[in-house]
């Protein structure tokens, strides 16, 4: 199925994909709103970039054994898709593959995926997220609800319920972006990193003690964090990036440490 092949088809409800298709292209259902439920014959190896872009009324989708890949922001903003099941045949999960699913409330990484993109699972309403623990290259170590890059230790993505080991040393790119059901989190001594945009647009969230190991708070880290009240942050603090609590509305004052060498715009 070709690249935009039924883009802006808003009217579709069903559609029946042959046998003989091996890849659903980029962007071939964007906007096809009205798109309830499709299965994806086990023909199909790929899942291209925003193949499912905004199928707002997407409920299930069932993915074959046959895919490999779901590339970036393969089902972005699909905002009724209430579970999906990655099969173990699946290497690679793209950037923002899943951002913006707000009824998704559990993910479960088989142990044939090697690769995982920044925001994969960027998602509001998440209760729970497991690893299998035959994967070699992701944990959810110590029941944690979260996925930790286990060669690095960076925790990539988060839930509402994680629980942030002692082990981790960096909060990841994106890690609970738009969680906005998250109202609180504690970070262990171990980390050293919230990198850029960790926790962008929990807008629950409304308080946050940044330990003294932290040394490093990324662009847009704790931006649209609206009900955060307070945040005291450490000596260890060198660098707070640009936009770090752009629009904390609640924020009604911060002290800068004689550490902090830059802050962006």
């Amino acid at each position: 199925i070709g690249n935009f092949a039924f883009s802006n088809c808003s009217s579709l409800s069903s559609i029946q994909i042959s046998n003989s298709a091996t890849f659903i292209g980029v962007n071939a259902f964007e906007w096809c709103s009205s798109l309830t439920s499709i299965q994806i014959p086990n023909s199909v190896r790929s899942i291209e970039r925003f193949a499912f872009y905004y199928c707002t009324s997407l409920t299930s989708i069932q993915i074959p054994n046959s895919v490999t890949i779901i590339d970036d922001n393969a089902f972005y903003h699909c905002s009724s898709l209430t579970s999906i099941q990655i099969p173990n045949s699946v290497t690679s999960i793209g950037k923002f593959a899943f951002v913006g699913c707000e009824s998704l409330k559990s993910i479960q990484i088989p142990n044939s995926v090697t690769s995982i993109g920044d925001g994969a699972f960027a998602c509001a309403n998440l209760d729970f997220i497991k690893v299998d623990e035959r994967n070699r290259y992701y944990d959810s170590r110590n029941n944690c609800n979260a996925i930790i890059e286990s060669s690095t230790n960076e925790l990539i993505a988060g839930s509402k319920n994680t629980i942030i080991p002692n082990s981790v040393t960096s909060i990841g790119k994106y890690a609970f972006d738009q969680c906005s059901s998250l109202s609180s989190i504690q970070i262990p001594n171990s980390v050293t990193k919230i990198r850029d945009y960790a926790f962008c647009g929990c807008k629950s969230l409304t308080s946050v003690q940044i330990p003294n190991s932290v040394t490093i708070i990324g662009n847009s880290a704790f931006s649209g964090c609206s009900s955060l009240a307070s945040i005291q942050i450490p000596n260890s603090v060198t660098s707070i990036g640009q936009s770090a609590f752009l629009e904390c509305s609640g924020l009604t004052s911060i002290t800068i440490p004689n550490s902090v060498k830059s802050i962006g715009n």
